[in-house]
């Protein structure tokens, strides 16, 4: 039964390739769900400081130093959102590239532990039909050497 084994073997293997490869899927989906998120909330907070900018100018149109300061602020806040969010753009491709390390690691694993036992399986078949070629031999030797059952003839024979 070492083709069983070897057969439960191999589908494991596959089983382990394809699993590593979903989980890379999941893990690049996660990834690109944490960026949607920090960009929609980089946008949101960049809005509502738009508006503030706005209201603070609607107010106090003439009052040009309070804007430019605001301005300036504000300016300086987009810049600093838009560096975390590359930051976290940044952190997210080392980690996908580490996944991707991980995963490549793992199917290459899986499809080294798969034609093992893909061997394995052939080796079983082979050896199963070299048995049954030798036991045929074997048999055919014991009914007179041509293979052939005691009523039959073969072409060459003029009987």
């Amino acid at each position: 039964m070492a083709s069983n084994d070897a057969t439960v073997k191999f589908f494991s293997a596959l089983n382990e390739g394809y699993d590593a490869f979903i989980d890379s899927i999941r893990a690049a989906n996660d990834r690109g769900h944490r960026m949607s998120t920090a960009v929609i909330e980089d946008v949101q907070r960049g809005q509502r400081e738009a508006v503030e900018l706005a209201t603070k100018w609607a107010e106090a149109p003439l009052d040009f130093t309070s804007l430019s300061s605001s301005l300036a602020d504000a300016s300086s806040k987009a810049q600093n959102r838009s560096l975390e969010v590359t930051r976290q753009l940044f952190g997210e491709m080392a980690e996908a590239q580490e996944e991707s390390r991980e995963v490549f690691q793992k199917v290459v694993n899986a499809n080294r532990s798969a034609g093992e036992a893909a061997f394995g399986v052939v080796r079983g078949y082979f050896t199963r039909a070299s048995e049954a070629v030798q036991s045929a031999t074997q048999s055919a030797a014991a009914n007179g050497g041509d293979g052939r059952s005691s009523g039959e003839s073969s072409a060459g024979d003029k009987s």
